[in-house]
């Protein structure tokens, strides 16, 4: 997929005129035509999918970071013949971050992608993008401290990163200012860094900063430097989804459908304790380079993976938009119920004996 630079640090949603730029005129009324076809009302059914056979043999399915994890139980449900069981013979991964894009292209059929730039997407552009089921609906909230920091009141005077200054990771470090009695306004400096986590927990060891956020999997380098983590919580936040284009799901409902069973079976396996091994084994047979040090994060990765590909509730829903609407990573107004489509996970759910998650939205 020929990649197309549409987005910037602070604003990764595509709006309708990058849109037009793409050369989508021409497939917009389509797409408009049924974009009010796939409402909220739409879910009141559940049908039963136990035995459902996609109606494409091949889905071309995107993904924006080359992370294992990520891939794992699309990858998962192709070695172990869960998506051949649905009737999907064939799913070509493509790797980009361009995928509202490729999504909207036509390039790509389903996606992984951030819930905020999914939403953001439709919102702006006015575009029947759909999500279809949950990815990560935790996320952790970690605050790691440089060696020498050893409780709260050290960090009075600190210098404290989350990246940019505007950022969610930054919103996420005050929260936990203010969790463990500080004030981010007065009590501390908060320093902008560019670059990633891994440059943030660099700067911990090095001492050029005081504390930082960074996740799990910097921990035992952190600690190993004489630092270590001074909070550390999971949090509900349905932060990642599978998307996809209105039309292409009406056209191809058996196939959306068929997916969202096979992906749930696979996460259901992964989910096991007893199929670890084999889960890295698959990984690494597919190409993926795993440090066995990795395999220590087993469970940490997964407690932030939605097990059934749903997420708690329309409440919690509601405060981790509002959460990022404050530091504008979705509009203030943004009408995620518009965009989000639980009746294929439900169903899934339903034929899996699995209990409905979220209840309603």
């Amino acid at each position: 997929m020929k990649p197309i630079d549409l987005f910037d640090d602070h604003k990764r949603w595509l709006e309708r005129r990058e849109f037009l730029k793409m050369g989508g005129l021409g497939v917009m009324g389509m797409m408009l035509a049924v974009a009010t076809t796939n409402g909220a009302s739409a879910q009141d059914k559940t049908p039963s999918i136990k035995n459902i056979k996609a109606n494409l043999k091949k889905v071309v399915y995107g993904d924006f970071n080359p992370n294992y994890v990520n891939k794992w139980p699309v990858v998962i449900a192709m070695t172990l013949g869960y998506m051949k069981e649905s009737g999907i013979d064939d799913v070509e991964i493509i790797l980009s971050d361009q995928y509202i894009p490729g999504m909207v292209g036509g390039s790509l059929d389903i996606t992984h992608g951030d819930t905020s730039v999914f939403l953001g997407s439709a919102q702006a552009s006015g575009l029947p993008i759909k999500i279809i089921s949950m990815f990560r609906d935790k996320e952790y909230w970690i605050m790691g401290v440089r060696k020498g920091i050893e409780k709260p009141e050290d960090l009075k005077g600190a210098k404290i990163s989350g990246g940019a200054l505007d950022g969610r990771n930054t919103w996420v470090q005050k929260q936990i200012l203010k969790k463990m009695g500080l004030d981010p306004e007065k009590d501390v400096t908060f320093v902008p860094t560019s670059g990633a986590s891994d440059n943030r927990m660099a700067a911990l060891i090095n001492g050029t900063l005081d504390a930082a956020s960074v996740f799990p999997r910097h921990k035992k380098g952190i600690e190993e430097s004489g630092g270590k983590f001074l909070f550390e919580e999971l949090t509900s936040a349905p932060q990642e989804a599978f998307g996809a284009m209105g039309p292409w799901v009406e056209k191809n409902e058996d196939t959306v459908y068929a997916w969202t069973l096979a992906d749930l079976k696979a996460r259901q396996w992964l989910f096991d304790p007893k199929n670890k091994d084999q889960a890295y084994k698959i990984m690494r047979d597919y190409g993926y380079d795993i440090p066995p040090a990795f395999e220590e994060q087993y469970k940490v990765e997964l407690d932030q993976l939605s097990p059934d590909g749903g997420f708690e509730s329309a409440e919690v829903m509601d405060t981790f938009l509002a959460q990022l609407a404050e530091t504008g990573g979705v509009p203030k107004d943004v009408d995620w119920r518009k965009v989000v489509d639980m009746k294929y996970v439900w169903a899934a759910q339903e034929a899996l004996g699995l209990p409905k998650r979220p209840a309603s939205i």
